[in-house]
């Protein structure tokens, strides 16, 4: 299908370029003058006719997406519910896409694929972007019948910034910009800078870095783990169109280290297992190359795009765990965070060297978290709650007996050093948290988990334990509460990973060990914390821990209401709790015992029970000043 246009102006191009001042209403002398567009008639990619200008006495909503944009495709549910809400003689909304190399077929079938109620044209050449003034998507602007341009921006303000996505929304711009023009009001305020993915620019033809030289190395090394057709990236970046088009967006991103994915600050700690941040030289030529405009190069230099797995990684597991059914995710709305119960089944206790998340729906699954329990509660939870599985936020909800790792975009799977092992008991359940992000249509996913079991001698478990503030209490309004705690190293150990763990609150994390000897080593620091990205991060060499050294864990929350992921409005008093309305400071680390062989005759692991003994005296230590507390109040 052909993408002719038909115009209701004869005017040159596409008739945008005439513009001419008036007056907003009539009569008003206190309005300023608003820019009038001449906006054409277009055939969708249906071949239907659809004319962009505004019905009389009405208006048009003119949305500009991108089928590649996150933002932009979650916002698909209230458009339509905006759609359903305004009479069509008066209210019309067309989605202008500015996705110029798909097809007519391709913009059909997301349209379809997101039930889209109201008619889409595509701007191929960027025209209508340029000339209204459009940069980002999801944008709207509100136009009038006489092509005045009443108010722009956001639709409303679920999202604070790209990848903070509000917790209280309150505001729908984009629906009292309607309501106002239908009764004839003034509309309130005409703009609001709208937040999404940066709409892409027109092809250049300046040279500088190439995309065959350097640039296609990098993307491949990097991004495409995620960023390719099927995977949870919102859009593919494997050919050099895909990557030509968002140049300047994966520069900005690179610059300001929001992708790949990967929190730790670069400069404090020990070395990093499958660090995906990327080098100063890479982030310069990326920046260089869009700065450049982007160029292809030579065609014939473009490096063989890489082989990924099409299933298991590590080869056929031992064990393959998986949901018993389809688990849907609806259309819009909060993230999920469920629990799914799945029985192993082992008739004996075996060591597991490595475990492989593969996600049903990389479209909707944001990360995975796995957990051991042997005592038959995460059935009675899921027995207790309708529908498969059962709800949970921080984590299963129950008592564990050990951990299963877990998964996040971009994360590989890899087996633990010879001789380590996870401990998975005869008949264990493997309780595995999956946090769910609604895409703005309605999905399913079935995920699965594949365990390969240890086939040589295992002489060290891998445990965790952790630096906890229990009595954890943030007040409200309290823009940077500092929270501390520490966990003392009861035997000799090695330490061998870090998971910091907060809720939404969250602002920065650090982790760090005081040595016996008064010594200081930096672990982690996570200096913008996000929910969203949390991670178990692996040392590239294990670390010694002498009996009587101490992890500490320093944190900063932000309980006041310019946090945009605060989940309560107005603030209020946050103390320690499962809930997402709760919070939590947990400095996790992955210990194994020091000089264990659990080959060697009556040798036996007793982390686990040591751990838990000393748990144990925390809380008694806790109950008796908790007491004494009550005790002092009450005199």
């Amino acid at each position: 299908m052909h993408d002719s246009r038909i115009f209701t102006r004869s005017m040159l191009g596409i008739g945008l370029a005439c513009l001419a001042m008036t007056w907003c209403f009539a009569g008003d002398e206190a309005s300023p003058p608003a820019a009038e567009v001449a906006l054409p008639t277009m055939r969708g990619p249906d071949g239907q006719i659809v004319n962009l200008t505004a019905p009389r006495g009405g208006i048009s909503a003119l949305i500009f997406y991108s089928s590649e944009c996150p933002i932009s495709n979650a916002y698909s549910p209230e458009l339509n519910r905006l759609r359903s809400e305004f009479p069509t003689e008066s209210v019309k909304i067309v989605g202008v896409c500015v996705d110029h190399d798909l097809s007519s077929a391709d913009l059909m079938a997301h349209a379809k694929d997101f039930d889209l109620k109201f008619p889409v044209v595509q701007d191929r050449g960027g025209a209508i972007a340029t000339t209204l003034g459009a940069a980002v998507t999801p944008e709207a602007f509100v136009v009038d019948e006489r092509g005045r341009i009443l108010y722009h921006g956001r639709i409303d303000d679920q999202y604070a910034a790209r990848q903070k996505k509000n917790a209280n929304p309150k505001v729908s711009e984009l629906r009292d910009a309607i309501v106002a023009v239908l009764e004839k009001r003034k509309v309130a305020i005409a703009h609001v800078p709208a937040v999404g993915c940066p709409i892409p620019k027109p092809i250049p033809t300046v040279t500088a870095p190439t995309y065959a030289g350097e640039v296609a190395s990098i993307l491949q090394k990097n991004c495409q783990e995620c960023h390719r057709r099927g995977q949870v990236g919102p859009f593919s970046l494997e050919t050099y169109e895909q990557a030509r088009k968002r140049a300047s967006d994966i520069a900005t991103i690179a610059e300001e280290r929001k992708m790949p994915p990967w929190k730790p600050d670069p400069h404090v700690g020990p070395g990093l297992k499958n660090d995906r941040s990327l080098s100063t030289d890479e982030i310069a030529t990326l920046t260089a190359w869009a700065e450049a405009g982007a160029p292809l190069g030579d065609p014939e230099r473009v490096p063989p795009s890489p082989n990924f797995p099409e299933d298991w990684a590590l080869g056929t597991p031992d064990l393959v765990l998986a949901l018993d059914e389809d688990f849907s995710i609806p259309a819009d709305g909060d993230d999920i965070y469920r629990c799914f119960v799945l029985p192993t089944n082992l008739p004996k206790d075996v060591y597991v060297s490595a475990i492989e998340y593969r996600p049903g729906n990389r479209r909707v699954v944001h990360h995975m978290l796995g957990y051991v329990d042997v005592s038959g509660e995460g059935r009675k939870k899921d027995k207790a709650e309708p529908g498969q599985g059962y709800s949970c936020f921080s984590g299963p909800g129950i008592e564990i007996d050990g951990d299963m790792g877990g998964w996040a975009p971009g994360n590989e799977p890899s087996h633990l050093p010879e001789g380590l092992g996870r401990s998975l008991p005869s008949r264990a359940d493997v309780v595995v948290q999956i946090h769910y992000h609604p895409s703005g249509k309605p999905e399913t996913d079935r995920s699965r988990i594949g365990l390969h079991f240890s086939k040589k001698p295992v002489r060290q478990i891998l445990h965790w334990n952790a630096a906890i503030k229990f009595d954890l209490k943030i007040p409200a309004n309290d823009r940077n509460f500092k929270a501390e705690a520490a966990w003392p190293v009861p035997v000799d150990l090695q330490a061998w990973a870090v998971t910091p763990h907060m809720h939404l609150l969250g602002k920065n994390m650090s982790m760090s060990l005081k040595f016996p000897d008064g010594r200081i080593q930096e672990l982690i620091k996570i200096g913008d914390w996000d929910f969203g990205w949390q991670n178990s991060y692996f040392f590239k060499e294990p670390i010694t821990l002498p009996k009587g050294t101490v992890l500490k864990v320093v944190a900063h929350f932000d309980n006041s209401a310019d946090n945009p992921r605060n989940p309560n409005h107005p603030p209020k008093d946050v103390a320690w709790g499962e809930a997402t309305t709760d919070e939590m400071c947990i400095g996790f680390i992955a210990v194994t015992k020091k000089g264990q062989d659990l080959t060697r005759a009556g040798e036996k692991d007793d982390l686990h029970d040591l751990f838990k003994a000393q748990i144990k005296e925390f809380e008694k230590k806790m109950k008796e000043q908790e007491a004494k507390n009550r005790k002092q109040a009450s005199k």
